[in-house]
């Protein structure tokens, strides 16, 4: 499988951004701020190609190392980047799921005539997700340590948020 970067330095996918972009002050402010490896992805992304982990035959456009990691960071500036998970052979036998990220037409509609609704909308389902995770993690700390004693290192954490992670002083 192909590298994203062999086709989408970061020169030209810049390039191709900004005229896909053009006149779009708010994608080309995003773009402008977007790292060397998120920038070719991305643009990868709006040409209707799709991305996948580096190392894994499935049926992807283009593979990244750590893709998973580039998509959070787009993820992070409130683009529209979907997943699809596909079974496929690990390297030991077994069988495993592995993501293949792309962005929908519509989304990419959406990004070129209304940004602002579009990563509004990511915004509000990133937060939905972060608070889904939050209470998932809440919840297996409650089960292991009890719910006094989360109420208790709740409590601690309010009144000293500087407090070292381990509750030990930072000698």
């Amino acid at each position: 499988m192909e590298k994203v970067t062999d086709q989408y330095s970061p020169e030209i996918a810049r390039h191709k951004l900004n005229a896909y972009f053009s006149g779009n002050f708010i994608m080309l402010d995003v773009i402008k701020r977007l790292q060397k490896s998120s920038l070719c992805v991305f643009a990868a992304l709006c040409d209707g190609k799709t991305i996948t982990t580096a190392g894994y035959e499935i049926n992807a456009d283009f593979s990244v190392k750590r893709a998973s990691a580039v998509i959070h960071s787009l993820k992070q500036k409130n683009l529209p980047v979907s997943t699809n998970s596909v079974s496929t052979g690990s390297d030991v036998g077994g069988i495993t799921n592995q993501a293949v990220f792309f962005i929908s037409k519509e989304d990419l509609h959406s990004l070129k005539s209304d940004p602002e609704k579009i990563m509004r909308k990511c915004a509000r389902l990133h937060a939905q997700h972060k608070r889904s995770h939050a209470q998932r993690d809440i919840a297996r700390l409650c089960k292991e340590f009890g719910k006094e004693a989360i109420l208790k290192l709740v409590n601690q954490a309010a009144t000293n948020p500087k407090m070292p992670p381990d509750g030990m002083s930072a000698c």
